[in-house]
């Protein structure tokens, strides 16, 4: 049976630790980056004003170069807000360890807040048609 989060539940969570804890932990804890943690990050990258692309090309570029160059870009999405949540993310990610299986893993989850970023985008423009 699957849990459905409200909004604000998933206001609330902490997508920081479950980068962390979802990148050590198989199981519930991966699961839950997947689900939970993609969906609340996905609102509030979009709240921050950034958009599925640049998530997208930062996913590339921490799978090519890992955490550690991924860290190293002076900005790695446009604006102050965008860079400072991204880069949150990022470190919880080194936090996990450098480990070439975690960091593909945390760009496959940059990759689905990138798409679903892009649903939410999709799905405004054909409602709004």
């Amino acid at each position: 049976m699957t849990t459905v989060r409200s909004d604000a539940e998933l206001a609330d969570l902490d997508v920081p630790a479950a980068v962390t804890r979802g990148l050590l932990l198989a199981g519930g804890p991966r699961q839950a980056l997947f689900t939970e943690a993609a969906i609340a990050a996905a609102h509030r990258a979009e709240a921050a004003g950034i958009g599925p692309y640049p998530l997208g090309f930062l996913a590339r570029h921490v799978r090519t170069g890992g955490f550690a160059a991924a860290l190293a870009l002076p900005e790695p999405v446009i604006g102050e807000s965008g860079t400072a949540l991204v880069r949150d993310w990022l470190r919880a990610a080194a936090a996990s360890g450098a480990d070439v299986g975690r960091e593909h893993l945390f760009a496959r989850w940059l990759a689905e807040v990138a798409a679903l970023l892009e649903l939410r985008r999709d799905a405004r423009a054909g409602g709004a048609a």
